[in-house]
């Protein structure tokens, strides 16, 4: 259908099970039947399980896996991802804290909840962190903070579809077990947008 590459969470119903060998025998199975490159993605706080910086490694060497997601906001674990995966391995960081630190220990950039509602700034970030303005990247970076953790764990999918809306984009309610905030919340949420001096 035209994707340049699908981003692939960790399995993690039969955790137990989920062994380093029996996750590097999934992704390569992966790997070998897609069409497309394809991106793993570590996100432990909803998996409950964490892809441990060797096996990234080992995955890396499979020319469909180029790169990873990583959301486990762990910095160290994060360094060393980017020591021990080959040159050309792309490591993004799915975790809004860590977006300024992660870019100083060599990430590719990010994909983040927060730059639904805010693309320019995290853009921003980027461009100011690879033009030298350290300082500029991580004023803005510390701006968007209160904004992150509104649509992520202060308020959830529901904030983030909230402020979506309050920025004139489409959030529209999240799908059931999830709900939208109440009217108070989403009054609190334009306050930090307004803080953010984001157009809300």
């Amino acid at each position: 259908m035209g994707a340049d590459g699908v981003l692939i969470v960790t399995p993690s119903y039969y955790k137990g099970q989920m062994t380093s060998e029996a996750l590097y025998r999934h992704y390569i199975s992966v790997a070998e039947a897609s069409p497309i490159p394809i991106v793993t993605y570590n996100v432990p706080k909803f998996t409950g399980l964490n892809i441990a910086p060797t096996l990234v490694a080992r995955l890396a060497e499979h020319p469909k896996i180029v790169g990873i997601k990583d959301s486990a906001g762990d910095i160290g674990q994060l360094i060393d991802i980017i020591r021990l995966a080959p040159q050309g391995f792309e490591v993004l960081v799915g975790n809004a804290p860590a977006y300024y630190s992660a870019l100083g220990v060599g990430a590719m950039g990010a994909i983040l909840a927060v730059a639904n509602v805010a693309p320019r700034e995290c853009v921003s970030i980027k461009e100011l962190f690879d033009q030298g303005k350290l300082d500029e990247a991580r004023a803005l970076h510390f701006k968007l903070m209160p904004v992150g953790r509104a649509v992520t764990s202060q308020f959830g999918i529901g904030g983030l579809k909230a402020a979506l809306d309050l920025l004139d984009y489409y959030g529209g309610n999240p799908r059931s077990p999830l709900f939208y905030p109440s009217p108070e919340e989403v009054e609190e949420i334009h306050c930090i947008l307004r803080q953010a001096e984001l157009p809300a």
